[in-house]
């Protein structure tokens, strides 16, 4: 018990107490790489669902994304409200992530999906 109470008052006197060694959470919401990311993703929300219609106006080709291709019957040409729906989430949660990677891994996805409907056109 002395050694723990030691440590504390030498810790508390050198202004290293358990608050301050912690590190404070990076709320990157403001930062431009955030504000750039978020309008990568966005912008390829929305060339995917002109893109993907555009493809699927041609013969023969069909929406690879099982979860799509049934919006797509259920739905008829509304089926992007479930993409907006999601895409609408993706946005508001990442603005409470410390992290940027999952908004840098669901930019590239967009991005694949946009390149691989642009290759059907």
């Amino acid at each position: 018990m002395a050694y723990g109470r030691a440590l504390s008052v030498c810790s508390l006197r050198s202004g290293l107490g358990a608050a301050s060694t912690r590190r404070q959470p990076h709320r990157w919401p403001a930062s431009r790489p955030y504000w750039l990311l978020l309008s990568l993703f966005v912008g390829l929300q929305i060339t995917d669902i002109i893109t993907t219609n555009h493809a699927l106006a041609i013969p023969g080709i069909w929406e690879a994304n099982p979860l799509m291709a049934l919006s797509q019957a259920k739905l008829g040409a509304a089926w992007w409200l479930p993409k907006l729906a999601v895409a609408g989430y993706l946005c508001v949660a990442t603005s409470f992530w410390s992290r940027r990677w999952p908004m840098i891994f669901a930019v590239s996805v967009s991005g694949m999906a946009v390149l691989g409907n642009l290759t059907h056109l």
